[in-house]
């Protein structure tokens, strides 16, 4: 039996809390096997990530190129897509519009590496010792995309990703757990001044204070806010289809599958074949494309990645609306039918 151990709480909320077993496993329970699915999801990505039909390009004679292809090959059976181009010109215009993450360059200047440090040190770090290790010697690292200075390492568009999911999802909690009877209409109202807020915020710390991401002060506002906009839909879409259940549902969803395909830490081709194809449709991953490419590559995935994002927040509301409409007319008809039966 629980008691009163705490006097200023009402006795209202005392009267509807749960009994003290279910108080004490419940939450032992749901935290257990988030944080399990967290820590598998997460070392099986990367504990010993490893290249999978990773694109890479080759400007060279065809003798090298071949070489350097079944070199490449042996190593990493299914490990890369080839893509071959007529010279070094063509080779860098392929890496500076994120079509291909790094080319092996052979010609009059020597054998080198064109590289865009704009994917992260560990995407090419992985390539470049890939490319090393095919050709049998090491080999002059040309980097046609740099990060920003405020960026070292590559991952601000991953934390910032991140933390904007983080709270695309506690907003959806919290908004339920105040106002769980609150109409969709005022609903979706905080969720677009929370939204337009979340932009305004992280390009006003990432792009304006940081020099983190150096894409437009606009295009960043957009994108994130749309970001935000699609999590906290989602989270609140899996919190009406779940109830209590629709927390966790929604931390695992978002928070550990949607953060850990974003492509902010390694490219969807280093994921495992059961996770990457996530990459692909997530929300987390598509900002994080839209950003990259408006931040380092000519706007590349930017328009892809604000309809992913629309999509994902339509798509939610829609079906909330939907099943917001469902229940409405199962209680009219119910009440219809009482009223009925009262009568007689």
């Amino acid at each position: 039996m629980l008691v009163d151990s705490e006097p200023g709480i009402p006795a209202s909320v005392l009267a509807a809390a749960a009994g003290a077993r279910k108080a004490v496993l419940v939450p032992v329970v749901t935290a257990l096997a988030i944080g399990t699915v967290f820590v598998a999801v997460y070392l099986a990505a990367f504990h010993a990530p490893s290249a999978r039909h990773q694109p890479l390009g080759i400007a060279a004679p065809d003798k090298a190129a071949a070489h350097a292809e079944l070199a490449l090959n042996n190593a990493a059976p299914d490990g890369y897509i080839f893509y071959r181009y007529p010279d070094a010109k063509a080779a860098r215009q392929a890496v500076t519009h994120d079509q291909i993450p790094a080319a092996l360059v052979a010609d009059g200047r020597g054998t080198r590496v064109l590289v865009a440090g704009a994917q992260g040190p560990s995407t090419v770090s992985s390539l470049t010792t890939a490319v090393t290790e095919a050709v049998g010697k090491p080999v002059p690292v040309e980097d046609v995309r740099p990060l920003a200075a405020g960026d070292s390492r590559g991952l601000s568009v991953f934390y910032a990703a991140f933390g904007v999911v983080l709270a695309g999802f506690l907003f959806a909690v919290s908004s339920y757990q105040i106002a769980p009877r609150l109409r969709l209409a005022a609903r979706v109202t905080s969720m677009l001044v929370f939204s337009a807020a979340s932009g305004v915020m992280v390009a006003l710390i990432a792009h304006t204070a940081m020099n983190a991401l150096p894409a437009s002060f606009a295009l960043v506002t957009v994108v994130v806010g749309l970001l935000a906009w699609a999590s906290a839909a989602a989270a609140g879409l899996l919190l009406r289809l779940f109830g209590p259940l629709g927390t966790p549902v929604a931390s695992v969803v978002l928070l550990i599958l949607g953060n850990a395909t974003s492509g902010g830490i390694l490219p969807a081709t280093f994921l495992p074949a059961w996770l990457s194809p996530l990459a692909s449709v997530m929300p987390p991953a598509a900002a994080v494309r839209g950003l990259r490419g408006a931040a380092y590559f000519h706007d590349a995935h930017l328009t892809g990645a604000i309809l992913t994002l629309v999509a994902w927040g339509l798509g939610c509301l829609t079906l909330q609306y939907v099943l917001d409409k469902v229940a409405q007319r199962r209680a009219t008809t119910a009440a219809v039918a009482a009223g009925t039966a009262a009568g007689f």
